[in-house]
């Protein structure tokens, strides 16, 4: 539909302008247009949660173990959010868990984590994701693995990945970081960020 273009007539109260409830309805008509085209438009916002906690007693993972969780209490200075529309934040310091069940079918999320490892000589580690936890078909996802030849108190591992919200599993599962390693080790928490886009 072209504008609709409201005829003011040529002088106050001349008379010859559109009557009110045309130049209301037309008014409606390009406000309704105008609505109609911004809904496929997506929007994002975004969370920054920097931990505290693991600086001073960092997480201990003992040797050959699958199931060392990351953890992150948000209570770093880092702690920053985009979120102009008020929306739920993620990210669950009690559960220390990802609850994604404020998203929609069709979301996604990209994150970027960054954690420092004391790892010892010639060790591999896997940062994997866990979704869907608690559903009839959960699921992981390799976020990152990297090999360190020669020991040392602090290397960090970044990574950056994605996760769409495909299906209601997903959604209602949620999500954590899990760190693997057939070597001893301990993980400062720096922090993570995440960005949302809702369709």
């Amino acid at each position: 539909m072209a504008q609709e273009i409201i005829n003011v007539g040529s002088a106050d109260n001349s008379g010859n302008g559109d009557p009110l409830r045309t130049a209301i309805i037309k008014v409606q008509n390009n406000f309704d247009e105008l609505y109609a085209s911004i809904q496929g438009f997506t929007k994002t916002y975004w969370f920054n949660a920097s931990d505290t906690a693991t600086t001073t007693t960092p997480i201990t993972h003992n040797a050959g173990s699958t199931t060392t969780f990351l953890t992150n209490n948000g209570a770093g200075s880092a702690t920053s959010a985009y979120n102009p529309d008020s929306k739920t934040a993620l990210w669950n310091t009690s559960t220390n868990k990802f609850d994604f069940t404020s998203l929609k079918i069709g979301d996604t999320i990209e994150f970027r984590i960054n954690i420092a490892v004391a790892n010892a000589a010639a060790q591999e580690i896997n940062l994997v994701m866990d979704l869907a936890e608690g559903t009839s078909t959960p699921y992981s996802l390799n976020v990152s693995h990297a090999y360190f030849k020669t020991a040392s108190s602090g290397d960090q591992l970044t990574a950056m990945f994605r996760v769409y919200i495909g299906n209601e599993e997903t959604r209602t599962g949620g999500g954590r970081f899990r760190l693997t390693s057939i070597a001893a080790t301990t993980v400062v928490v720096n922090g993570w960020f995440y960005q949302i886009t809702e369709v």
